[in-house]
């Protein structure tokens, strides 16, 4: 196999411009026996993270990199050679990005000037100013500017970049970039500006350029590629291209076996918590859980104790204290300014959670299982979401911001995707489709889950739609998404601005910054909790009756009353018309009742609705289907109705421990269990065999 390396290629994270996912790309270049391959998306690095991932899973060497905008709208190839290379592109995509409007990037060359180091340049495309220079046969310019590029990257980091796609005047300015190199002693290295992965997907690509322009392929000549030339060639066709100067292919090489870093993430990467006289933080941590736990003067105390030393030996193991001291601290905070929230999700299942004051349920009391929020087995970070009413939320991050620093606190992103009415509007009017048609496809496709296909003279749209659907199209913000870190997070992680000017934005979403072991802060804004709380406001001015929530009971009959009726407009998650119609019969009784309600009209257990309705009233006999389930089961009837049930039937049918339980929870009821489950069968089985379970 011919050595080369691809050093140039945009995916479909360089939005409306590549076709391609970084797994695809990657999947491509193996099938062409290619041992490395980077990626060099516009001004980003959006795709690295499923980058990476995809080149471990089918053994290739992954090369990060930009193409970066320049002032002057000039192209500079940057790869990535150690930790302060990546450090340094870090920056300077975040400095593009806040120097250009929304979704743009351009570098100050100053900027770029100050921060090469770790950095491989490649003079660029046609767009590179190199070759600018060369194509209009200004060339005491272009060594002028070579030789200033060498002076900022150093004699052995800047690269010619030559690229030839069967163009008018190629084969001229690659004979003049190749002289340049000669005598400037520069190294010349050949790419193909990659925009997609095979040539059949050139068309898809104009329709997507025609997209980012706002226009429609007919009167796009001057924007889109010439010709199908821009795809992913295999060793031999470089080989073959650049046949005079086979330099230029072996140089592809040595760039790429410079360039083996890798960014890698941690909990360290949170600051350190303050703590008094600077103890150890699992020893803080403890002092406030253990002062907390005394002081609610429990009556199941032996047990509490027991349950408060497991999660903090977990929560040590894992390095996980200096994040709960964290979280702690906001929600001081929000209590001191009077500012209402509540913890979320599996937050409940932590007792050390509720001693900290971040969630108010008693894990304990309600049976929780701790590893359905944390486990030594699982390889992933405590999840703890937290609610905080909506008018005030601003003021949560405003602290965040304030106690540890503007630049070290940003928010996820999300990638806005191709759905099916966003792609036929977006394709068909790259088309020319008038927009009343567009319309009524849109309402077609809306009822029957497909693209339809439309006249033989856009026998193609329905292709483009398909090609589109699910491929990033822009950036937004997650509403919640909180990442803090001791380091400057341009450093990490690339930022742009936020669209509603609300701070920063990280370019990795939560599933990115799950995978790189990034502490993602969920700080959400919750409506409810604001009516809440202006509710008991107006009952004071009203009735000169102070409401203190904490000490409100569950025993009002009149509730349960207005709740059997399916009187629930504008009761926080019992307003649904699914809820409305359960609740008449399913007559809740008490606050257990109402979350069985909620639990029951969820994606899982809808299809267990009559079942259980029928238990709850008494018309069909409660059974199990085996003895050895009715401790995990009793409460719901038979019926498997959370998700902590899953941990304990895997614990007590078949054995397995809290941790494993909880791998295979998220097993099941991952996107596709049946691939994820296998690993587990044979352990169950097992495990329940043990047990005399048939």
């Amino acid at each position: 196999m011919l050595p080369f390396a691809h050093l140039h290629v945009h995916s479909c994270y360089s939005f409306n411009d590549g076709t391609d996912t970084p797994k695809e790309l990657v999947r491509r270049a193996v099938e062409l026996g290619m041992q490395s391959l980077a990626l060099t998306d516009h001004n980003a690095f959006y795709g690295i993270i499923p980058f990476i991932e995809a080149a471990k899973k089918y053994g290739i060497q992954p090369i990060i990199g930009s193409e970066m905008t320049l002032e002057g709208g000039f192209h500079i190839t940057l790869l990535v050679e150690n930790e302060i290379g990546y450090q340094n592109l870090c920056y300077l995509i975040t400095v593009a990005r806040h120097n250009a409007p929304k979704g743009q990037g351009i570098l100050p060359l100053k900027e770029l000037q100050g921060h090469t180091q770790g950095l491989i340049a490649l003079s660029g495309c046609r767009r590179g100013e190199v070759r600018r220079a060369i194509q209009q046969k200004r060339y005491s310019d272009a060594q002028a500017i070579a030789k200033r590029y060498v002076e900022w990257f150093g004699e052995e980091n800047f690269w010619i970049e030559l690229q030839y796609h069967d163009l008018p005047h190629e084969l001229r300015v690659i004979r003049d970039l190749v002289n340049l190199g000669k005598h400037l002693n520069i190294g010349c290295v050949a790419t193909n500006n990659v925009h997609y992965s095979t040539p059949d997907k050139q068309p898809l690509q104009d329709i997507m350029v025609c997209i980012r322009h706002n226009i429609t392929v007919d009167s796009a000549q001057g924007v889109r590629r010439p010709n199908e030339e821009y795809y992913l060639k295999s060793p031999q066709q470089m080989a073959e291209l650049f046949a005079e100067y086979p330099e230029a292919i072996t140089n592809t090489v040595k760039i790429a076996a410079r360039c083996h870093f890798e960014p890698h993430y941690g909990m360290q990467d949170l600051p350190a918590f303050p703590t008094p006289n600077n103890i150890p933080a699992i020893d803080y941590l403890r002092q406030l859980c253990e002062t907390a736990l005394y002081n609610s003067k429990r009556k199941d105390m032996p047990d509490a104790i027991l349950r408060l030393q497991h999660e903090l030996r977990v929560i040590e193991k894992k390095g996980f204290q200096n994040y709960f001291l964290l979280i702690g601290d906001v929600t001081r905070f929000a209590r001191e300014k009077n500012i209402w929230y509540n913890g979320r999700g599996s937050d409940g299942n932590s007792l050390v959670a509720k001693c900290l004051g971040i969630s108010p349920v008693d894990p304990l009391e309600h049976n929780l299982v701790f590893e359905r929020f944390l486990s030594e087995e699982a390889d992933n970070v405590p999840d703890l979401d937290m609610d905080f009413q909506a008018n005030r939320r601003r003021e949560i991050k405003q602290y965040v911001c304030d106690t540890y620093g503007a630049d070290h606190v940003a928010t996820a992103c999300t990638f806005v995707t191709y759905q099916r009415r966003l792609a036929i509007r977006r394709v068909g009017k790259a088309l020319g489709i008038e927009q009343k048609k567009l319309d009524e496809i849109a309402l077609i496709g809306d009822r029957d889950d497909t693209i339809p296909i439309l006249a033989p003279e856009f026998k193609s749209f329905a292709t483009f739609c398909q090609g589109v659907l699910d491929l990033p199209d822009h950036l937004g913000q997650h509403n919640g998404g909180l990442v803090i870190m001791g380091t400057l997070i341009c450093q990490r992680i690339p930022t742009e601005p936020a669209a509603n000017g609300d701070g920063d934005v990280l370019q990795w979403d939560k599933d990115m910054l799950k995978a790189a072991h990034i502490v993602k802060n969920d700080i959400l804004g919750l409506r409810m909790l604001q009516a809440v709380q202006e509710t008991i406001t107006l009952v004071e001015h009203t009735a000169g009756k102070h409401i203190e929530v904490s000490e409100l009971t569950f025993d009002d009959t009149a509730v349960y009353q207005m709740l059997s009726k399916g009187d629930t407009v504008g009761v926080f998650q019992l307003e649904s018309s699914a809820q409305m119609n359960l609740a008449p019969k399913f007559k809740p009784q008490n606050q257990r009742d109402v979350e069985k309600m909620i639990s029951i009209i969820r994606p899982g257990t809808i299809g267990e609705v009559q079942p259980f309705v029928n238990r709850h009233i008494g018309v069909e006999a409660i059974s199990y289907p085996h003895p050895i389930l009715v401790p995990a089961l009793e409460e719901t009837m038979g019926v498997i109705l959370w998700q902590e049930q899953i941990i304990q039937i895997v614990r007590d049918m078949a054995g397995f421990t809290g941790g494993q339980g909880e791998q295979f929870r998220k097993a099941l009821t991952g996107k596709r269990p049946a691939n994820n489950m296998e690993e587990f069968r044979n352990q169950f089985i097992l495990g329940a065999l043990k047990n005399d379970v048939t």
